[in-house]
């Protein structure tokens, strides 16, 4: 249905080579900061645990969206020691008092009726789970869930995937969100896993979009093509998810930059660059600051970087393929 083309990822693999993010991008106080271990554990965990189809996620105040704003709520959190972090105290709330607490935690005027944040019940019940989880078998303690793992993803059940599984916001077998919590681990300076080779690459809705663009990933099947041109809900979006991470891992190889930080690339690209808004067409971003130039050491971000190679560009089309439209807690 859906396949790599190998040669199209080489290409972007070789422009890639020259790329380089910006330090800065690492020194953010979401990861980088004087919080106790359990504290910046549990910012993480749990912020990755309700990040999802965060579409509507904005604050007007802040000129946030999506992700960005859920690490100034998560930093916020642990600014002010506030028991959300504590699994002791998660387990107490029951459902309503859980979900009013985040949809205060998302909302500029600390109102929760002006919240942007949505399907509150499901992320409420996703951010409640991974509490009593910790609680019940690891002694409340995230640190420990992590030294069960061995530095290991996979380990005979027991490695970082495996036990992560168990939780019904990282139970998708395309693994998107522990990779994304992995990452944001390793660039935290938390954790560190010695089986390279299971590691699994992150792919979201944007970062979809931009490999089925560049030509990276390409559509065999005629009616799942018309579906993902013409924005048609999909059955299952495993196929063009499947195909992005046999991609990744050929750009990974080409460019000489480790798997997981095709997520720094791709992600902020498809974002802001590469979304409804085109750079190559619209010569504007999406986003203002451009989520692509903070990330990435551009001289002038007048250009997509990969419009020599971009298929859809090439053709004339750059906006023809949309990400798959499907309902999902996974991404």
């Amino acid at each position: 249905m859906v396949s790599a083309n190998h040669v199209r990822s080489e290409a972007v693999g070789e422009i890639l080579k020259e790329l380089r993010i910006r330090d800065k991008f690492f020194d953010r106080r979401f990861l980088k900061n004087d919080f106790t271990n359990e504290q910046r554990l549990s910012m993480l965990f749990n912020a990755v645990a309700i990040c999802h189809q965060t579409r509507n996620l904005y604050s007007p105040g802040h000129n946030l969206y999506g992700w960005d704003y859920i690490e100034k709520a998560f930093t916020d959190l642990a600014e002010n020691n506030n028991p959300l972090l504590n699994p002791d105290f998660v387990v107490t709330l029951n459902a309503k008092e859980l979900q009013n607490q985040l949809l205060v935690m998302f909302s500029d005027t600390g109102k929760a009726s002006d919240s942007s944040l949505d399907n509150i019940e499901e992320r409420a019940e996703l951010y409640f789970s991974i509490n009593k989880l910790i609680i019940n078998k690891y002694h409340g303690l995230f640190s420990e869930f992590l030294l069960s793992t061995e530095n290991l993803l996979l380990n005979n059940g027991k490695g970082f995937y495996e036990l992560l599984s168990e939780i019904n916001a990282f139970s998708d077998p395309r693994r998107k969100k522990s990779s994304f919590l992995l990452k944001l681990l390793i660039d935290a300076g938390l954790y560190h896993f010695n089986d390279e080779q299971n590691y699994i690459p992150i792919v979201d809705y944007h970062m979809q979009r931009v490999l089925l663009r560049l030509g990276c990933v390409e559509v065999i099947d005629p009616e799942y093509d018309f579906k993902l041109k013409n924005n048609i809900p999909v059955d299952t979006d495993i196929p063009v998810r499947q195909a992005c991470i046999d991609a990744f891992h050929t750009i990974s190889e080409v460019s000489g930059l480790n798997v997981w930080v095709m997520n720094d690339i791709f992600w902020p690209l498809g974002r802001s660059c590469c979304n409804q808004t085109t750079l190559c067409t619209d010569k504007k971003c999406s986003k203002n600051p451009c989520t692509f130039d903070l990330m990435i050491q551009t001289n002038q971000h007048n250009q997509c970087i990969f419009e020599e190679v971009c298929q859809s560009f090439l053709k004339g089309m750059p906006k023809e393929y949309n990400e798959p439209n499907i309902t999902t807690h996974y991404y």
